[in-house]
């Protein structure tokens, strides 16, 4: 599945639901601190983006809990950073004072589809390869009703392919992929299902380094918040994140 549709769901596996319960606790510790509330919420208060924030172990361990479950034979040993704990909440997204309006449309209308390392730099904001991610792990932490991950089902191909004629030989963070990326995401849109990721704790999820994905806006009742911790563990080398 994982090659075909460029993500893969698993079931519920106990190993990840014990990590999932610890790393709950933390994460709600760090979403109800008014310094990390103050550094992590977007949209209105409606999104706490928490990158970087879970304290996990390279090996992915929380508080001695093993980061352990079905993915593991399908991505590579790399050390993990430290995770991204996402918490969207009732009402996502609001648009903030500083969004446009085309850029807020296009997080209701598209879920901000994206395919991440790609990062907008200088004042023009134009787009470079600067992360390198090997894989994105979603493992769901609370049960929530709404704002699922979306992902679009087989655009890794179509990514893949217009990065790789795109940057060809030349040093990979040298080379402005902006109208490329534009233009294989608008390929995405015509081509490509949108399937949303529905998951519970103890459950998990694999989406392919090049695929195109997102967040749902809210539609649900209200409840406390849809929390994800996501890890993207990334190659030394940015070669094996384009060629490989």
């Amino acid at each position: 599945m994982m090659a075909r549709d460029g993500f893969e769901v698993f079931d519920y596996d106990p190993r990840v639901a014990r990590w999932a319960a610890v790393a709950r606790s933390v994460a709600q510790t760090l979403a109800d601190d008014p310094n990390m509330r103050a550094k992590n919420l977007r949209h209105g208060d409606t999104w706490f983006v928490g990158v970087d924030a879970l304290p996990n172990a390279v090996d992915g361990a929380i508080k001695g809990v093993p980061l352990d479950g079905p993915w593991a034979n399908q991505v590579p040993d790399l050390p993990h950073h430290a995770a991204q704990v996402s918490i969207v909440y009732p009402g996502y997204p609001k648009q903030d004072a500083t969004e446009s309006d085309a850029n807020h449309r296009f997080r209701i209308r598209r879920c901000a589809a994206h395919v991440d390392g790609l990062l907008p730099k200088g004042p023009a904001r134009r787009r470079f390869a600067c992360e390198y991610h090997a894989y994105i792990l979603g493992i769901p932490l609370n049960l929530a009703p709404s704002a699922p991950t979306m992902v679009w089902r087989g655009s890794h191909h179509i990514m893949k392919a217009a990065l790789r004629d795109a940057i060809g030989d030349r040093p990979i963070g040298s080379v402005d992929v902006t109208e490329v990326y534009q233009a294989a995401r608008r390929a995405v849109f015509e081509r490509c299902e949108r399937v949303a990721i529905g998951v519970v704790p103890g459950q998990s999820f694999l989406i392919h380094r090049f695929a195109l994905h997102g967040t749902a806006p809210w539609e649900g009742p209200v409840a406390a918040g849809r929390m994800i911790a996501f890890l993207r563990p990334e190659f030394p080398d940015p070669q094996d994140w384009l060629m490989s």
